[in-house]
């Protein structure tokens, strides 16, 4: 067993029992005699919510992840034709990229549900956390797709070294041509493009992020003030509702008072028989 299968293994089950597994697993495996495994797994952090959703995504539906790595390799390859100046190059990146954008909006779908069946939030932020992840391993392929594919992905990946020997890889797949030191040095200069164009797309998703978690901010800070200035009328009504209640005392007990005294002289003017 190595580190990736306990991985999925934790991956597959409960988030909230993620540390408790992961803890009764370490223990096994130091009594197992695996003294590394046990330290490599006992060091493991509990994931976001995000990252274990991919995971029990990859786990549920994998038919929607091969369409999804699909999508990503056609992208990279429209990538490398538009940079090396391929006829028709244009249409067929556009082509491409509202492919990927089709499944990763049916893939961020399905996470949504995995969400919500294991009782989590799908809020914005994390669904656009899971296209994001999903999207980079598209793309980037290598050790994050393989990883992702056995449930075991158990950090967010970023966009670097991956997306540019996946580049290299699928621009180098055509045919060879008496051209090819030329056609070589095209598929270089492509894949070092693609991958500037991913890290220029992540940068911009930051930006994005940043400015939809500071409106989600100060939406919050709007309602919290709502919120507090509605319990602060509540406390106001809820005070003066107390002194009515006190002075409503106060005037039964004078009202019982005068009625005591009104009873008491009734019965000294009663006449005697």
């Amino acid at each position: 067993m190595n580190l990736d299968e306990v991985v999925a293994q934790l991956l597959a089950g409960s988030l909230d029992e993620f540390t408790s597994a992961r803890n009764a697993k370490a223990k096994e495996l130091k009594a197992a005699g695996e003294r590394d495994l046990a330290a490599e797994v006992a060091g493991l952090k509990k994931p976001p919510v995000a990252v274990w959703a991919v995971n029990q995504l990859a786990r549920q539906n994998k038919p929607i992840l091969e369409r999804l790595r699909r999508a990503g390799e056609g992208v990279v390859q429209a990538q490398s034709g538009a940079v090396s100046g391929r006829k028709n190059a244009a249409p067929e990146l556009r082509s491409a990229s509202e492919a990927l954008q089709r499944e990763l909006e049916a893939a961020v779908k399905e996470a949504g549900a995995v969400l919500r069946a294991g009782e989590h939030a799908a809020d914005e932020a994390t669904l656009r956390r899971v296209q994001e992840m999903l999207r980079l391993a598209a793309v980037s392929g290598g050790d994050t797709w393989n990883r992702l594919q056995r449930g075991a992905l158990i950090s967010e990946p970023r966009a670097g070294e991956d997306m540019l020997t996946a580049a290299f890889a699928l621009g180098s797949a055509g045919t060879a041509s008496p051209a090819a030191p030329r056609v070589k040095a095209s598929e270089a200069r492509a894949a070092r493009e693609a991958a500037e164009t991913e890290k220029r797309i992540e940068m911009e998703h930051v930006v994005r992020t940043a400015k939809a978690d500071e409106e989600a901010a100060q939406q919050a800070a709007q309602t919290a003030h709502r919120l507090r200035e509605e319990a602060d009328r509540i406390a106001a009504d809820a005070k003066r509702a107390g002194e009515r209640a006190k002075q409503a005392a106060k005037d039964l007990e004078r009202a019982n008072a005068k009625a005591k005294v009104s009873r008491e002289a009734a019965r000294r003017i009663r006449p005697r028989r």
